[in-house]
């Protein structure tokens, strides 16, 4: 999606994949695609030469023996590779999993993080490659913090990134997970603000805001959304469905956190994620405001889903024949 806005907005884009084949959709002349395998290749000067700002999303969220490289050496490669191309502006995209499991419910930027040259498991409730992931994207942050000099650098830590699919995608949770789950503060951020974000906050730089070598940090996140469980879009989605696999209840809270500690045999003083509200008072003190909005991504995925509902009623079964 980032690439179509900036597209969208009149920008050329050199645009990075890790798979074999470049994607079939980017047939365009106003997109120049590289091959990278960021746990790998080294020289990133070329990704960078000729461009005015750097978005940089890439990441490894599930292999454990490549989270460092990526997550961290890469990024601190790529900042190293931007400073010397002199490029005005880097917008790096963390996430929420630096803070762990909080040691209170409201958090902001100046919240305790993660300890990150060391996996300590009481810190967070999750398992193991969670806690690694939060850990090494907290230090890709500090190293861009160790080579920022000439750069300005925006980092985001947005809480659950979610495209339509994901959001209409939870009627695929299993029996056990819809019961224990569907209570839960879902910490959703629609994927479409997330993009605008990175393009805003880019832009804002590229107009001179920031000093030289500034690295601003920000919560992306709508948590002050007025129905923001799980619970409160399937009781929604079935409504407009009617797919029974909307169907569920949200048993009290006290049963979600006995599972934790069954499955991590870990009590500790700390919340876990469901409980935790993260601020965006510091982004909205910039000026910027989501261009979406999360009651606005709900209503495009019941829009789909009725849409998905429409199609199948008009899709003849097998045998009928159609006047």
């Amino acid at each position: 999606m980032v690439i179509a806005d900036l597209l969208e907005r009149g920008y050329r884009v050199r645009a990075t994949t890790s798979r074999p084949r470049i994607p079939s959709e980017a047939n365009t002349p106003s997109v120049d695609w590289h091959r990278v395998d960021f746990a790998a290749d080294t020289d990133l000067s070329a990704l960078v030469k000729g461009c005015s700002a750097v978005l940089h999303l890439a990441a490894e969220l599930g292999k454990k023996d490549r989270m460092a490289r990526v997550n961290i050496e890469a990024t601190g490669r790529l900042a190293q590779a931007a400073e010397q191309a002199g490029v005005a502006v880097f917008c790096y995209t963390s996430s929420v999993a630096v803070y762990g499991s909080g040691l209170s419910t409201l958090i902001d930027e100046d919240s305790p993080v993660l300890t990150f040259d060391r996996d300590v498991a009481s810190e967070y409730w999750a398992v193991d490659y969670v806690r690694e992931y939060g850990r090494t994207k907290l230090a890709g942050e500090l190293a861009l913090r160790r080579f920022a000099a000439k750069t300005r650098y925006v980092i985001f830590r947005p809480a659950v990134v979610v495209d339509l699919a994901q959001i209409i995608g939870v009627r695929d949770w299993n029996m056990s997970k819809r019961i224990l789950a569907s209570h839960r503060h879902a910490h959703h951020i629609y994927v479409g603000d997330v993009s605008d974000a990175l393009i805003w906050f880019m832009q804002r730089g590229l107009a001179g805001a920031g000093q030289a070598g500034s690295v601003e940090l920000y919560n992306l996140a709508q948590d002050d959304h007025p129905c923001p469980r799980h619970i409160d879009f399937m009781k929604r989605a079935f409504a407009v469905s009617g797919d029974r696999r909307y169907r569920t209840l949200a048993v009290p809270w006290i049963a979600d956190w006995l599972h934790d500690f069954l499955r991590f045999r870990s009590l500790p003083l700390r919340n876990p994620l469901w409980r935790m509200r993260f601020s965006n008072e510091r982004l909205k003190a910039t000026g910027y405001r989501f261009r979406f909005g999360m009651a606005k991504a709900e209503e495009l995925a019941l829009a789909k889903l009725k849409e998905e509902v429409q199609a199948q009623r008009r899709t003849p079964v097998v045998g009928e024949t159609l006047a």
